[in-house]
């Protein structure tokens, strides 16, 4: 979560305090692994959510923001270190019927992943939520969460999404290129610059609306800066 003003910053504090770690403190003892559930950041206002112009958003209203799963790493990374055990990303994922945004969400996520590790981090292991288009209790079956399609009408046929593919190649090779980073990024501003849009199933008026996939500079900023790395970064540490 991150405040919207200056008068917002308490509510995030108290809401941190009472959801971040609370209860990990109070069973860290039985503890094998940490698991972390992480899909992007909340914008609160007063006592409540705020959907801001310069963020890019999920179909379920999640603000896109990779390099929080890093600075989220490393905090809990600093405050349970003692303990000495790792952690696994057990769900991250985007809803994006069009897979245009989930290829960068994917990339962008994993090379967080990885600029953890690389500050000393132990990751075992990384869940994308999901392999398939799923019932979400808040929305149904409307926002698509899959990386591969479920077609409802047609006897429930799945269609491997384009992300799909590229997630069976990081797995496979255990590497994150340049190339495909470059490709997926080029296709979501393209499709900015045609001014495409996507259903949005979470808004301030609870209305279904179409947003177009934003061109603002929210997604640029928020690449993972790997600047000092290797030209392919290798991910084999990273299992499943």
């Amino acid at each position: 979560m991150r405040p919207y003003g200056l008068l917002d910053i308490a509510s995030v504090s108290l809401a941190n305090s009472l959801t971040l770690f609370p209860y990990i403190d109070e069973i860290f003892e039985k503890l094998d692994y940490i698991g972390i559930n992480y899909y992007g950041q909340e914008v609160v206002s007063g006592a409540g959510l705020k959907l801001v112009e310069n963020v890019e958003y999920s179909e379920s209203g999640h603000g896109v923001y990779p390099d929080d799963l890093y600075h989220m790493l490393l905090q809990y990374h600093e405050r349970y270190k003692h303990l000495n055990i790792s952690f696994i990303i057990t769900e991250n994922g985007v809803s994006d019927e069009t897979d245009l945004i989930r290829r960068p969400y994917l990339l962008e996520h994993l090379l967080a992943i990885y600029a953890a590790m690389i500050m000393g981090v132990r990751v075992l292991g990384y869940l994308f939520w999901t392999i398939s288009n799923n019932w979400e209790w808040v929305d149904g079956y409307g926002p698509k969460f899959g990386l591969v399609a479920v077609d409802r009408a047609n006897n429930l046929a799945r269609i491997p999404r384009p992300s799909y593919h590229l997630f069976s190649k990081i797995v496979n090779t255990s590497k994150v290129t340049h190339e495909d980073r470059e490709r997926a990024w080029d296709e979501l501003q393209r499709a900015a610059k045609e001014k495409k849009t996507r259903p949005f199933y979470r808004a301030v008026d609870k209305h279904r609306l179409m947003y177009a996939v934003s061109n603002k500079s929210s997604w640029l900023s928020s690449r993972v800066d790997l600047t000092n790395l290797n030209n392919d970064l290798t991910l084999n540490e990273i299992g499943g």
